[in-house]
Parts: C-alpha cells; sequence; structure tokens
C-alpha cells in the first residue's frame, strides 16, 4: 500500500511540475546598453511558481521514500522483544 501511494505522488508531482511549468510565462524586461549595444534580458518569475515547486519538491521525495522503504520486523535476543526498523 506504502509503494502504491507513492507512485501515485511521484507521479502526481512530476505531472504537476509540467502543468505549472507550461501554464507560468515568465515576465521579461529587456535592458539596451546604447554606448556597447549588449543587450541584457532578466526573466522573473512570480513567487507562487517558486513555492510550488518547493512543495512538489517534498512531495517527490516523500513519494521516493514511500516507494523504497521497506520496514522489517525482527527479534531482540533479548527477551523476545519485536523490534520495528526502517531501512
Amino acid at each position: 500500500m506504502k509503494r502504491a501511494i507513492g507512485v501515485f505522488l511521484i507521479a502526481q508531482a512530476l505531472l504537476t511540475y509540467l502543468t505549472i511549468n507550461t501554464m507560468y510565462t515568465p515576465s521579461t524586461s529587456t535592458i539596451v546598453d546604447r554606448n556597447t549595444g549588449v543587450t541584457t534580458v532578466s526573466y522573473s518569475y512570480p513567487w507562487v511558481y517558486w513555492l510550488s515547486f518547493i512543495g512538489l519538491g517534498i512531495v517527490l521525495i516523500l513519494g521516493t521514500y514511500l516507494v523504497f522503504a521497506k520496514v522489517c520486523f525482527f527479534y531482540l535476543p533479548i527477551k523476545n522483544i519485536m523490534v520495528t526498523k526502517i531501512l
């Protein structure tokens, strides 16, 4: 079940990234230096654009963890205590 949720989160993060990347177009400002003729173009994105990518990165890491994490049960040799360890 964890693996299925992890695969879903990874697919959701990647598809949302592609959607956001095609929706937002950066605002450009062009500066021309009249002495040298050098043109400088700067691109700026809204803060929501970067904030969404931080959230998608967290979801992608969580999904990757859920896909590759395994839960192992083993018994300690002293008093047969069951311990759960996440590898």
